[in-house]
């Protein structure tokens, strides 16, 4: 019981920060986005996992910009509960009324997970490396981003090993370290999701995303509001 509070304690606030912050929004400062991602996942060697994610996001009010998404990445335990994970993130945006964008993103992230059990919390820290090029001129906009995600979930129905549901909520906060920031600048995450796992290797999510960003060219900052769709196909050693 005071597990349960304590999560229900952590979560309240995300919730309240999503909701006022979306009320202080006037609606042309809201946009809709609609994200559909593949995530598969191996692991061959022990301890390393290769994993990534393909898909598409795009716009739904004024359908300004669609963009596609690849995401090789690894990840390998460097410790007791911590994990080591890096990838290089391929983002390529075709806009309406400026010039294609794509986007070269290394990156380099520490996770681990503390408290553990049926209720967790989960800590992931990482670097990026962003190469934002306009694809008429080639010319790029550069720069180094910090981000840290702290994700809190509860699991029932666990009845069979990897069966299960799962609710969790994410608050995600963005720093430009160096250099300018290209066209996608975002400020703030909040996520609340649900998961359904039907067995190891088979598993869907669904999410709701209030996002703060500044706008590329006026600077200001405007909230989106997008959904997700995410279906995670796994193989190898359990």
């Amino acid at each position: 019981m005071k597990t349960e509070l304590k999560t229900i304690l952590l979560i309240l606030p995300l919730q309240l920060f999503f909701f006022g912050s979306l009320k202080s929004q006037s609606n042309s400062d809201v946009s809709s986005q609609i994200w559909i991602d593949v995530n598969p996942s191996y692991v061959g060697i022990p301890g390393l996992e290769l994993f990534g994610d393909a898909g598409t996001r795009w716009e739904i009010n004024d359908k300004s910009w669609i963009r596609l998404v690849l995401r090789p990445s690894m990840r390998v335990p460097i410790g007791k509960g911590f994990y080591f994970a890096a990838g290089l993130g391929n983002f390529y945006t075709i806009n309406d009324a400026v010039s294609n964008r794509w986007e070269i993103r290394p990156f380099q992230g520490v996770s681990f997970t503390w408290p553990k059990g049926r209720i967790f919390i989960r800590h992931y820290i990482r670097l990026e490396e962003r190469f934002d090029f306009n694809t008429t001129t080639w010319n790029s906009k550069n720069s180094l981003r910090g981000r840290y995600k702290l994700a809190v979930s509860h699991r029932w129905a666990a009845i069979q090993a990897g069966r299960y549901w799962q609710i969790s909520a994410t608050g995600e906060a963005f720093i430009t370290l160096l250099g300018q920031q290209g066209q996608f600048q975002e400020q703030a995450r909040v996520t609340l999701g649900l998961d359904r796992s039907f067995r190891y290797d088979l598993h869907f999510r669904f999410e709701v995303t209030w996002q703060l960003e500044q706008l590329f060219f006026s600077k200001r900052s405007v909230s989106d509001i997008y959904f997700r769709l995410r279906y995670t196909y796994r193989w190898g050693k359990n």
